[in-house]
This record gives structure tokens, sequence and C-alpha cells, in this order.
């Protein structure tokens, strides 16, 4: 009896310490770095849009789509269709490598001459993460569609990084049992009371700026 009771002892304390790794490898790492959501060579062929998005949610702030302009009639290659992504000019990484946040990321993508140029961003030697442009103006770093897919405080911080500084929060108020969304989940954000914008548009530092998200009540 005596020995069965030490099994089952020794059993409840395996389990318990099973489950308390499991939770220690859940633990967020805070440490100014992100993780790549998906590898160089995973990323080739899809939409740059896509993987901007991707990259923006896993937390990385300095990211630039760069459009090669190499099309004549995409026949071997679509119009958006990313050919290549570098992290400070290596373009070898893997998924779940970690980098700073704050990592120069260039994602290259076919396109047909005249598309649009490059988007501004600061080379990796400098200090701010956004280029800062002579008519006071700043570039949202993000289109309208999305931001919607970032959490409350990831638009807050890449929008702050950008440099605008008059941005406000708005709960809605409007969650039961979360069903169909979920708290903090971004209903809208609208600038200067727009709800449709494009990634590069211009703005004054202090346009307002409001965040609603659906919460609880």
């Amino acid at each position: 009896m005596m020995q069965q009771c030490k099994k089952v002892i020794a059993l409840m304390l395996f389990v318990i310490m099973i489950f308390s790794l499991a939770g220690c490898g859940r633990e967020e790492i805070n440490d100014g770095k992100a993780a790549m959501p998906m590898s160089a060579q995973e990323m080739e062929n899809l939409n740059y849009e896509d993987v901007v998005t991707k990259l923006h949610i896993a937390g990385f702030t300095n990211v630039c789509s760069e459009p090669m302009n190499d099309l004549l009639i995409g026949l071997f290659n679509k119009d958006g269709e990313v050919e290549d992504v570098s992290v400070n000019g290596e373009k070898g990484f893997k998924k779940d490598q970690r980098f700073d946040i704050n990592t120069y990321i260039i994602v290259r993508y076919h396109s047909f001459p005249g598309s649009k140029e490059a988007s501004e961003s600061v080379k990796p030697d400098e200090e701010q993460v956004y280029a800062d442009t002579s008519d006071g103006m700043t570039e949202i770093p993000i289109c309208s569609d999305d931001i919607k897919e970032l959490t409350v405080e990831k638009v807050e911080d890449i929008l702050t990084q950008a440099g605008f500084i008059n941005i406000k929060k708005e709960p809605l108020g409007d969650l039961v049992i979360g069903l169909f969304h979920s708290e903090g989940e971004i209903k809208e954000v609208t600038i200067g009371g727009d709800l449709k914008y494009s990634k590069g548009d211009r703005f004054y530092p202090d346009v307002k700026i409001v965040i609603r998200y659906h919460s609880y009540s």
C-alpha cells in the first residue's frame, strides 16, 4: 500500500513539473527583439503587402517595401509577388529567428514600371526608425486595411514611433461574451476623421488619430 502511495505521489510531482515547464515555455520574452514569423524562403512568392503585415504583427517596426519595376506582361511573376526579403542585408534568416524590433528589413517585390517608389525608411545606422520630412509632415507607415490586423498597443507603438503625437484610444464597451470579437480587437482607426488611407500618406504629427477597439463594458 505504501509503495502504491509513493508511485501516485511521484506521478503527481512529475505532472506538476511538466505543466510548470510548459508555462515557462509560453512566457513572453521581453528583450527588445521579435521573432521572424516565417523563413526567408517561405516569404518568397507571397504578396508583399501580406509579408509586410506579418512582419508588423510580429513586432518589427522598420519595414521597407521596394518595387523592382521589372515586369512587362507579368507572365512569369505576378505584380506584388515577393522576390526576396533581407534583414540588415542578410537573406538567409529562419522562422522564429530573433532580431531587434527596429532591424532594417527590405521586402523586394516584382512590379510593373511606374509602380510606386520604395517606401521611405531610415538606414540601419540612423537613430530614428522613420525618416524626417522637410515640410513638417509625417508618413503613415501602414495602410488602413492592414492596421486592423494589429493589437491596440502595437498600433499605438507604430504610430508613436512614426512621429504622431495626438493618439486617442477609444474602447467601445460592446462585448458581452466575446463570441464574435475579442478584447482589444481593433474596429477602426481614423486619421483626421478619415477611415481610408494608404501607407506613405502624409499628415502633420499632431493630426487627431482615434483607435476604436472592442472591449467589455
